[in-house]
């Protein structure tokens, strides 16, 4: 597979608007879709076949805070967490549960505000920045990415043409794993979560 590039994630702009302006995204490796969604507090239960479009729209249409529902789907041996209404793994306590003894990178993006990227290993924050100013790094690595992100379009020299897209590239970089446009279009499994956290700050 060819090394991410930001304008391989041009589709989501394209393709699914809506789901542009605001989602997280996050990577657990080695984790069974039920499995990620569990330890984020969702029983198998209540699990069910879920379209992210569904979900946007109840948002969109909503009058007051939209319901908060996950997403998860497979890829190359990763889980992926979709987040189309709301951030809970970005919440300390979810990202460190979600990578216990194993390796978590989450992306979140609030269009216009937030383009953050997070990298966590067995609980620990490796490495957190926004893409607005991804010379400002956090964790106990926070320069372990830095070839990757000027590879991006993150170098911090030049604001980057869509830092959206080039968060999601880095992810791709880190995990091995491409998003497709196809990986959304169909019915995920899912759950609603019974309440949204507060915004997560870091």
């Amino acid at each position: 597979m060819a090394v991410a590039c930001a304008r391989d994630y041009a589709w989501l702009r394209e393709t699914q608007p809506d789901l542009a302006e605001a989602y997280c995204l996050s990577y657990v490796r080695g984790l069974s879709k039920a499995a990620a969604l569990g330890r984020l507090g969702v029983a198998e239960r209540d699990l069910r076949s879920l379209p992210i479009a569904e979900a946007v729209e109840a948002a969109l249409c909503a009058e007051g805070r939209p319901p908060m529902t996950v997403h998860a789907l497979s890829v190359n041996g990763w889980t992926v967490i979709v987040e189309p209404t709301g951030c809970r793994v970005t919440r300390p306590e979810c990202y460190r549960t979600l990578s216990a003894e194993t390796e978590l990178v989450s992306v979140r993006v609030l269009m216009g505000h937030r383009y953050e990227f997070r990298w966590v290993i067995d609980g620990v924050l490796q490495t957190f920045f926004d893409a607005r100013a991804p010379q400002v790094r956090r964790g106990t690595r926070p320069d372990a990415l830095v070839a990757q992100m000027g590879a991006v379009g993150l170098d911090g020299r030049t604001p980057a043409t869509d830092p959206g897209a080039a968060v999601l590239a880095l992810a791709d970089r880190v995990t091995g794993v491409r998003i497709r446009s196809s990986h959304l279009a169909g019915p995920l499994l899912g759950a609603e979560l019974d309440a949204a956290l507060p915004m997560a700050q870091r």
